[in-house]
């Protein structure tokens, strides 16, 4: 049996992002006003229950990058990513996949906005900000 693993203590939030899905909640509903049109003809407002958005992330913990030089000269960066564990808790040849689940507007908004599937995979930093008010949110960075 395989599981994930490893020190949460040395991982720094770099994540290698694989793929992300933005979708209904299952959870978080927010009440609208539409408008509907009743039996006699009449336009009215009515409140209804719909769904919030969730961002869906697969992606792969980072925790080492190194600085690479190919053969034709260019610089790239190389990661060792997390690695599934055996039963006895030896890591495997085998890079460990998380799945994560987030309501955050800021996080769902530069998904829809800041990058595509096209950039994929690719490499982001998780972080964590403090706001005016004393609440902390996460951003991609």
């Amino acid at each position: 049996m395989l599981t994930g693993g490893g020190e949460p203590h040395t991982w720094n939030k770099k994540i290698y992002l694989v793929d992300y899905l933005i979708e209904d909640s299952k959870i978080e509903k927010t009440q609208v006003s539409v408008k509907v049109q009743d039996s006699n003809g009449q336009i009215r407002d009515v409140l209804q229950q719909q769904p919030g958005k969730v961002l869906a992330i697969r992606f792969k913990k980072i925790i080492k990058t190194e600085e690479r030089t190919s053969e034709s000269g260019e610089v790239y960066e190389h990661y060792e990513f997390e690695k599934l564990r055996d039963a006895q808790g030896n890591p495997t040849l085998v890079d460990a996949e998380y799945y994560s689940y987030t309501g955050s507007k800021i996080l769902i908004d530069q998904a829809l906005n800041d990058f595509s599937k096209e950039d994929l995979p690719s490499p982001t930093v998780v972080q964590q900000f403090q706001g005016k008010n004393g609440q902390t949110f996460f951003k991609f960075t």
